[in-house]
C-alpha cells in the first residue's frame, strides 16, 4: 500500500512531466478566497460549497467581505467551489468562485468583488477580471 501511494505521489508531483501541472505549477499549501460586497447599499447573501464542504449561508453588508480557506486537491487538481449570490430585488445568481482549471495560475489569494453585473477577480496589478453569471 505504501509503495502504491509513493508511486501516485511521485507521478502527481513530478513537475514538468505530463498531467495537469505540465507548466510547472505546484499547488499552494492553501488557497484563500475573499468575497467583497460591491452592491450599492444592498446586503449580499452568499452560499458557497464544494462536493465535501458546505460553508452555509452568509450575509455580507455593503463594503464588507466574507471568505474561506481550503487546501487544493493535491492528487487530481480538481478543486471546484461554487456559490450562489442573492440580494433584494434580484434572482439568485450562480458562479464557480474557484475553479482549478481557471484559477490555478491566477491566484493563491483570490479576491472577488461582487457587482450586480457579475463577479470580478482582482488581479495582481489591481485591475478587475470580470465574468458573467452562470445560467
Amino acid at each position: 500500500m505504501s509503495m502504491l501511494l509513493a508511486i501516485i505521489f511521485s507521478l502527481n508531483f513530478n513537475v514538468g512531466v505530463g498531467g495537469d501541472h505540465e507548466d510547472g505549477w505546484i499547488p499552494p499549501a492553501t488557497v484563500v478566497v475573499s468575497i467583497y460586497n460591491r452592491l450599492n447599499n444592498k446586503q449580499l447573501g452568499v452560499h458557497c460549497k464544494d462536493k465535501h464542504t458546505d460553508f452555509g449561508f452568509q450575509r455580507v453588508s455593503g463594503g464588507h467581505m466574507w471568505g474561506f480557506t481550503f487546501y487544493p486537491n493535491p492528487l487530481w487538481f480538481t478543486s471546484l467551489y461554487f456559490c450562489s449570490f442573492t440580494w433584494y430585488g434580484a434572482p439568485v445568481h450562480y458562479f464557480d468562485i474557484y475553479d482549478h482549471k481557471r484559477d490555478k495560475n491566477a491566484c493563491a489569494t483570490c479576491v472577488w468583488d461582487i457587482f450586480e453585473t457579475g463577479p470580478c477577480r482582482v488581479t495582481d496589478n489591481a485591475s478587475l477580471q470580470c465574468y458573467a453569471w452562470k445560467q
